[in-house]
């Protein structure tokens, strides 16, 4: 599991926080501080989906740009990685107008059309937002490769290949690889047609291939991702998805991730209660709803935690909390609650600071069940499944 910016630069890095920033309270905040365990089952089961993906497309644009920017590096119009990375961010910008010319009427994900509308760009360009899934899915081949060096290897590369063909203008080779410089950054896949034809629907060629990458990939084989894909299953919530014909440890950290969404809920919705203090009778009564049917199932904490890291304050805490919840000792559990916070959040806890922050009954804190990035996942593999013809 790859967690972080060490891929990215400072600049990049700020774009990302930004973006997060815009999710709002309810996408973005973690009071509890679950997330590390939330994003390894996530990378387990949706490996290369990340939040901000909108569309399977992208999969596939971004490498017929890099193709088209290495053919302006042989003709010496780019001559530096970074004067390349500038040229994509610029042809992506030029593609959002294409996207929407060109797709269906009401067609959703076409990433800067918002900002289209206002006549900008957005600053977080599809590249940023879809370069890990490359790697992972093994569209990039390298695993490591960041987006800068991709560039800078590119442009090196590029001018190697023209020297070779300039030095060896005029002679024959019998021997294929002897004008090769090294093995493609990106698996083989053109454009049917060219980029300001392009749709933000996937072709029937450009699904499998993104279907093929998905069965195999070591990152994303035999994950819930491919799983989907190989069943040609859409499914409308996470807890729906059928486990009939899943491998055994698929079948196993599907279940868990199911048992943990169920587990987490109930601190959520306590949360809530806390940050309350008593003006929502409503979601005291949906936290009574979830311990009667919570407690009326076997649960066991343990095999749920170690099958990912879990870091042990969030390990006590979710023990504390389980043990505290089975004997409804509620004025300790709500002062468990608000001591975690604490340990997350520091002095922007809201427990702490009842003057400072006002509870609204319209947007409670993360008043929803965790999806493990289920709900981008499913955008994806619908828009294969339909460029499949399924």
């Amino acid at each position: 599991m790859e967690i972080g910016f060490i891929d990215f630069s400072q600049g990049e890095r700020n774009r990302i926080l930004s973006t997060l920033r815009l999710l709002g309270d309810q996408t973005a905040l973690d009071e509890l501080g679950i997330g590390s365990v939330r994003d390894a089952y996530a990378e387990l089961l949706f490996p290369g989906i990340s939040t901000l993906q909108t569309r399977a497309k992208y999969f596939v644009l971004i490498p017929y740009l890099f193709a088209q920017g290495e053919q302006l590096v042989q003709r010496g119009r780019l001559r530096s990685g970074k004067e390349f990375l500038t040229w994509l961010n610029g042809e992506e910008d030029k593609l959002v107008p294409v996207l929407v010319e060109n797709s269906h009427l009401g067609e959703t994900g076409i990433i800067g059309s918002n900002a289209l509308k206002q006549k900008r760009t957005v600053k977080m360009k599809p590249s940023a937002i879809y370069w890990s899934g490359l790697r992972t899915l093994g569209v990039v081949r390298r695993d490591k490769l960041s987006l800068p060096m991709a560039c800078a290897l590119t442009v090196q590369r590029a001018k190697q290949r023209q020297a070779l063909e300039r030095k060896t203008e005029g002679d024959t080779y019998d021997d294929r690889t002897a004008g090769d410089t090294g093995e493609a950054l990106f698996l083989p896949i053109h454009p049917e047609g060219t980029l300001e034809t392009a749709e933000i629907s996937l072709t029937e060629r450009e699904a499998e291939f993104l279907a093929e990458c998905i069965a195999r990939s070591p990152y994303t084989r035999g994950s819930l991702l491919d799983f989907l894909v190989q069943k040609n299953l859409v499914c409308t919530d996470f807890e729906e998805i059928p486990e009939e014909g899943m491998e055994e440890g698929l079948r196993r950290d599907y279940r868990l991730a199911k048992e943990f969404r169920r587990f987490i809920y109930g601190a959520h919705l306590r949360y809530n209660v806390v940050y309350a203090n008593g003006t929502d009778q409503g979601m005291e009564a949906r936290f009574h709803e979830w311990y009667n049917a919570f407690f009326r199932e076997p649960f066991s904490l343990e095999p749920v935690l170690n099958r990912v890291s879990c870091p042990a304050p969030l390990m006590q805490f979710c023990v504390r909390f389980l043990e505290l919840a089975e004997r409804k000792a509620w004025g300790e559990l709500d002062e468990l609650v608000v001591a975690r916070e604490q340990q997350v959040k520091g002095d922007r806890a809201k427990l702490r600071k009842p003057h400072e922050y006002r509870y609204d009954q319209q947007r409670p804190i993360h008043d929803y069940p965790l999806d493990f990035r289920f709900g981008r996942a499913n955008v994806i593999v619908q828009d294969i499944l339909n460029g499949l013809g399924g």
